[in-house]
């Protein structure tokens, strides 16, 4: 299932720093997780999410050669909303994106303010968040699939291992990188990276509105102002503001 997905990638840059990763006992099990997980959901009359030929769109809006930064966040939205008397998942495969037409979660929001506070950048009327993975924003979750209505429902799927591949691979590329964890289940990521003098490591809290109830809290935090000021002084074109 997973490897047939993956495949779409042969053709890109990604599948060199992936295929590797597919090819462990970890990946296997994973497949097998996540495959029976599925089937679980179809017998239940009840949804995984994203959308299975999303589950790796991060790697395919973001080209490997333009990546200078990676967002990562904890797992997809797995909540829904109304689009003409349908649901729709707001999760789309990209780290705190949602389709177009969807109402803007509260988490994207707080990002949105803290961009403009510290960049003064527009807040956008929508949370489609491509135009940043197209420029080389990698966004990433740590954990890939959530079953519908249960945030963290597929931790210890396998999900870790997996990202935790990616990641480390990443950190031992020998170019200026930006590392956005936000979030306690992201910044356990920052134990897998290798120093490395070209890139640096950002935490902040998650910006989910439960996270801002007591300090610190990422609104204020300067995350974003930090981030652009390292992609600046390695010369790196960055337009955070939306369209």
């Amino acid at each position: 299932m997973l490897h047939y997905i993956l495949a779409r990638l042969q053709h890109s840059a990604w599948f060199n720093l992936l295929e590797p990763l597919s090819q462990t006992p970890a990946f296997d099990t994973l497949n097998a997780k996540y495959t029976e997980s599925l089937q679980q959901a179809q017998a239940q009359n009840t949804q995984i999410f994203p959308p299975m030929r999303q589950i790796f769109r991060a790697f395919e809006t973001t080209p490997f050669e333009k990546l200078h930064t990676i967002l990562l966040g904890q797992d997809p939205y797995p909540g829904t909303f109304k689009q003409d008397q349908q649901e729709r998942p707001f999760a789309c495969g990209l780290s705190f994106s949602v389709p177009r037409v969807a109402p803007l979660p509260k988490s994207l929001q707080n990002i949105y303010q803290e961009l403009h506070a510290s960049l003064n950048t527009p807040l956008s009327g929508h949370g489609d968040l491509s135009a940043w993975a197209k420029q080389g924003v990698l966004l990433l979750n740590s954990i890939l699939s959530v079953p519908r209505g249960q945030p963290k429902g597929h931790a210890h799927l396998g999900w870790e291992s997996f990202t935790d591949g990616v990641l480390s691979a990443l950190s031992q590329l020998d170019r200026p990188l930006l590392f956005i964890l936000l979030g306690k289940v992201a910044q356990e990521k920052r134990k897998v990276l290798t120093h490395n003098p070209k890139h640096l490591v950002l935490c902040a809290p998650h910006p989910s509105p439960l996270a801002q109830s007591r300090p610190p809290t990422f609104l204020g935090s300067g995350v974003f102002k930090q981030a652009q000021n390292f992609l600046q002084t390695q010369n790196i074109s960055m337009d955070w503001a939306l369209d």
